[in-house]
């Protein structure tokens, strides 16, 4: 499986491309219904990112997860590294880019 992220700001570019096998993906951001996830702390659209991509291996929960952690906002990038089997790729609302420490995974070389 490979697929690629489109950064929001650019949506004919690919902010990322992802390789594996067996790979679930999931992508929660504004780039398409603008900001729907609401931080739960506040009440408030989350806005501290604009795209959040996870990888893992089971869809229902790299979908959910990928939700949850969007709504986190910089937070998220910690709690993603405490989790088994899940990396991220994020892009900010400043339009700065990151990545869990094992993303590399699964970029093609």
């Amino acid at each position: 499986m490979a697929g690629g992220r489109r950064p929001p700001a650019a949506p004919r570019a690919l902010a990322a491309v992802v390789s594996g096998t067996g790979l679930a993906v999931a992508t929660s951001g504004t780039a398409e219904r603008g900001h729907h996830i609401v931080d739960p702390h506040t009440g408030a659209p989350a806005t501290a990112l604009a795209s959040l991509t996870l990888v893992g291996y089971d869809l229902t929960t790299v979908d959910a997860y990928a939700t949850a952690a969007f709504a986190m906002g910089s937070a998220a990038r910690g709690w993603v590294e405490e989790q088994d089997e899940l990396e991220a790729f994020a892009v900010t609302s400043s339009g700065t880019v990151w990545r869990t420490s094992g993303f590399h995974r699964y970029v093609p070389s």
